[in-house]
């Protein structure tokens, strides 16, 4: 059965929250180039800034289930599945609760995923739950490949 590991807010990280912060910078930097000239460019400096932020940090963003045998990847317009022995490193930047998924093999969305962890009151500065879950489920996965020889 399949367990979701990204937030359920994906969609608004990727899609909702950038198209309303890089209208307002945009927006803001066009405004600004008639009226102040030269001095504008702080504001064109800001909106690369925005764009390369966004990018970086929404754009990139999956979701993220898993099963006994699987990942499931989505970037919401198509959907991989990838063996979890394919999965080399699961590491995580605590502060945002961003996680990395880093495979042995290229896959269709590259050899590194990036996701959300779903949301998880009172972690204060521990590992996700989510990063746990898809490590267990790796060594799970090996033991049962294993059994069979």
């Amino acid at each position: 059965m399949k367990k979701r590991l990204s937030t359920s807010l994906t969609f608004v990280y990727k899609y909702i929250f950038p198209v309303f912060f890089l209208g307002g910078s945009g927006i803001g930097t066009i405004l600004a180039i008639p009226t102040l000239g030269v001095y504008s460019i702080p504001f064109l400096i800001s909106f690369i800034l925005v764009f390369a932020m966004c990018y970086f940090w929404n754009f990139r963003l999956k979701t993220v289930q898993v099963d006994d045998y699987y990942l499931y990847v989505s970037n919401f317009s198509k959907t991989i599945q990838i063996p979890l022995d394919n999965v080399k490193d699961v590491s995580e930047i605590i502060a945002f609760r961003t996680i990395f998924v880093e495979f042995n093999e290229e896959t269709e969305f590259g050899r590194k995923i990036m996701f959300m962890g779903y949301t998880k009151m009172f972690l204060f500065y521990s590992n996700h739950p989510a990063v746990k879950e898809i490590v267990e489920r790796k060594k799970n996965y090996r033991q049962q490949d294993t059994s069979y020889i």
